[in-house]
């Protein structure tokens, strides 16, 4: 069976050609098989400064490291979600934080913008986080189609902040979502307080596979970002993990426990709350 839910676990530094060449080797070590998923993390490519995010941002679609993301898609003839990278916005200075979907053709064949910006204060080495100062808030909600082995999947995308606000992941599943990619780049204190209990909850609530890949280690610029990709299910149980440094997990997925959870306890039907109609 080829239904497989994959994720890279990097400590990504401010050189776009180094993180490349780390995806490439995590990538051979995983060996994806056809049309699998695979979930890079937030800022895979450059985990640097505004200026640097700055510099390195293409137009969506077009690009050196877009096209770079999508030959690795077709040369495994699987699915690359590169967790997030900087798009060119149209406001001067700014740009957009974007997830960008590969197919095993190598297609862009969906993106999404982060819509919910971090912007707080963490007891840390950084202490501020104000990514308004450089990225553009999105204003849709994205999912793709997933080609398995028993026909299409839906897969909602989200990123890092994102996963503290419950009602997006809500309406992702009321388009259909069966699958949720959580791309982070979550820090050690905050991931150690709250990664593990909020990806639960947004599989559990939404009786939905959660695929999460976050940054994993002590970055070049002092930042320290807390790991523990994984992949859970939609009962909330954690089929795969890997706790720092890089690496992956990996995990079957299966329709069949998606569609007898749901038979039997159909949450959706029961809800005395209508879902907020957003973007």
């Amino acid at each position: 069976m080829h239904n497989k839910l994959s994720a890279l676990q990097l400590v990504s530094g401010a050189s776009p050609e180094c993180n490349i060449e780390t995806i490439k080797k995590l990538l051979i070590s995983l060996s994806p098989k056809k049309n699998q998923l695979v979930l890079l993390p937030e800022n895979a490519l450059l985990f640097a400064n505004r200026e640097a995010y700055l510099t390195l941002a293409e137009s969506l679609g077009v690009g050196v490291f877009q096209r770079q993301l999508a030959d690795l898609a077709k040369q495994y003839s699987c699915y690359i979600i590169c967790g997030s990278f900087p798009i060119k916005s149209e406001i001067n200075n700014k740009i957009y934080t974007t997830s960008l979907v590969f197919s095993p053709t190598g297609d862009l064949i969906s993106h999404y913008h982060k819509i919910h910006l971090f912007d707080a204060l963490v007891a840390d080495g950084q202490g501020m986080y104000k990514e308004s100062d450089t990225f553009v808030p999105g204003k849709s909600l994205q999912l793709f189609d997933w080609q398995t082995d028993n026909g299409i999947v839906k897969v909602g995308l989200a990123i890092c902040y994102d996963l503290r606000f419950p009602a997006l992941f809500q309406a992702l599943r009321e388009k259909g979502a069966e699958v949720l990619l959580l791309p982070a780049a979550f820090t050690q204190v905050t991931g150690q307080a709250h990664w593990l209990p909020l990806l639960q909850a947004r599989a559990v609530e939404n009786q939905c596979y959660v695929v999460a890949a976050n940054q994993g280690g002590l970055h070049d610029c002092g930042r320290e970002t807390y790991g523990h990709s994984m992949v859970v299910s939609p009962w909330g149980e954690v089929l795969d993990k890997l706790e720092k440094n890089e690496g992956f997990v990996c995990a079957p997925f299966s329709k069949t426990t998606i569609d007898d959870l749901r038979t039997s306890m159909p949450i959706s039907t029961h809800n005395r709350f209508a879902i907020p109609k957003l973007l």
